[in-house]
């Protein structure tokens, strides 16, 4: 494993965030990636998302070892859209509170997508999983740091024990990055890594949309 990685933010215009009409909802952004503390599954056991850098390795969630080829960070206000999901401890097997960012991908594995999507797993958001309970938005800190992994294409890590995305390779990303940059408290986000060839745009599963959400949740 690395040497722990420091990440250094770098303080921008918050008019952005600030100004409910221009903010993340009317940008249609949220949060996406973990929340500094959260710890990923890797070769050497569980470390801290904050303590990866590129060319570290992680697990998988089938058991093979990904490299990661970036890292970034992203300050956020802790409230509205870029408020993280709290997943109690053992909700979805997890064996320490896990927070993600609502708009982050979690695999859901169960006869529900057999029967609805004809899939053994499928990708949904953090969000559409909340039910109030062992679920929830969390909006009690006022700043949140969401940490940031691209691997060499989509891949499914654990974190915390629960099978969660990585950043997707691709220009939505890109885009994504920018505009999360853009309604920051902070951030720090290295050039995306420079590839000889263009990495894999495909989803690790199927992503649910938003109305399928709606019906996986009322299942």
């Amino acid at each position: 494993m690395s040497a722990p990685f420091r990440h250094e933010f770098l303080t921008t215009p918050r008019a952005l965030a600030r100004d409910p009409s221009t903010g993340p909802e009317a940008a249609g952004l949220e949060a996406t990636g973990f929340v500094a503390g959260t710890r990923i599954a890797t070769p050497m056991g569980y470390v801290a998302v904050e303590r990866l850098r590129a060319g570290d390795s992680v697990l998988t969630a089938d058991g093979r070892h990904a490299t990661i080829l970036w890292s970034g960070a992203s300050q956020m206000p802790g409230q509205g859209a870029f408020a993280p999901v709290l997943i109690e401890t053992g909700v979805m097997d997890n064996i320490r509170p896990l927070r993600v960012g609502q708009g982050h991908l979690v695999r859901f594995e169960g006869w529900q997508a057999e029967l609805l999507f004809d899939t053994g797993a499928v990708l949904a958001s953090a969000r559409s999983f909340v039910d109030g309970a062992g679920i929830r938005i969390d909006d009690s800190a006022e700043t949140v740091t969401y940490i940031h992994l691209m691997l060499e294409r989509h891949e499914i890590i654990l974190a915390e024990n629960v099978a969660c995305e990585t950043l997707r390779p691709g220009a939505e990303t890109a885009l994504l990055l920018a505009g999360l940059a853009a309604c920051a408290e902070a951030f720090e986000h290295p050039a995306l890594p420079m590839v000889d060839a263009p990495l894999p745009s495909e989803a690790a599963l199927p992503v649910l949309s938003e109305r399928e959400e709606r019906l996986l949740r009322a299942a």
